[in-house]
């Protein structure tokens, strides 16, 4: 990619990574056109393809950006986390959710792009960049559950397959709803915040109700 991108103005390159995000989380890889994201950036195509050789680059430079976000959603996430010296898992969960929607609201399709990207089938992302986020998904989730006071869960209760389940469910909403925007995205999370409460009642020892 052409290096001139990163002398944009922030806002700038927010514009045109957004723009994308957006694009390519609604649709396919090979459905979704260079015309509607620099339509959508308020750019020519030319310019787009000034920064970007063709969709395949922007499409994996967009990826690469959006792990890299993801980890740093994350650690923040844990750093606020221990700043209130939060171990409970739910309650835990809860923050990084807040902290997520700061992230919506300087990045609204960075979510859905990642899910798109994920189970993209057009085979834009190779085994190695698929792998590459399965093994950020399992190394942030170790950490997480490392931090957890996991005592307080009935026997026999996976704290991992939990966050499965949950992660599971979180994508299935966003898929649904076709959230986007800070607000509904934050409707999204109140609904989801029952689901998990429902389960927290279920799973905890009644002594942690």
């Amino acid at each position: 990619m052409n290096q001139k991108f990163f002398s944009l103005p922030q806002e700038r390159q927010d514009l045109i990574r957004n723009s994308a995000m957006v694009e390519f989380g609604e649709g396919s890889f090979k459905k979704t056109s260079a015309d509607a994201i620099a339509k959508r950036a308020g750019v020519s195509k030319g310019l787009l393809f000034h920064y970007f050789k063709d969709k395949r680059e922007l499409y994996l430079y967009l990826f690469q950006y959006a792990i890299d976000e993801c980890i740093h959603i994350f650690d923040r996430h844990m750093l606020k986390a221990a700043y209130f010296g939060e171990t409970d898992f739910f309650r835990t969960l809860e923050i990084g959710q807040k902290v997520k929607m700061d992230m919506v609201r300087r990045h609204p399709g960075l979510f859905r792009f990642v899910m798109r990207a994920y189970y993209e089938r057009d085979n834009v992302l190779t085994p190695k960049l698929r792998k590459k986020l399965d093994d950020v998904l399992r190394e942030t989730t170790d950490s997480f559950l490392s931090r957890m006071d996991l005592h307080k869960f009935k026997d026999g209760v996976d704290p991992k397959t939990l966050v499965r389940l949950l992660t599971l469910a979180a994508e299935g909403m966003l898929a649904e709803t076709r959230a986007i925007t800070p607000e509904e995205i934050n409707n999204l999370f109140q609904e989801y915040q029952k689901y998990a409460d429902m389960l927290r009642r279920h799973l905890y020892k009644e002594e942690y109700l």
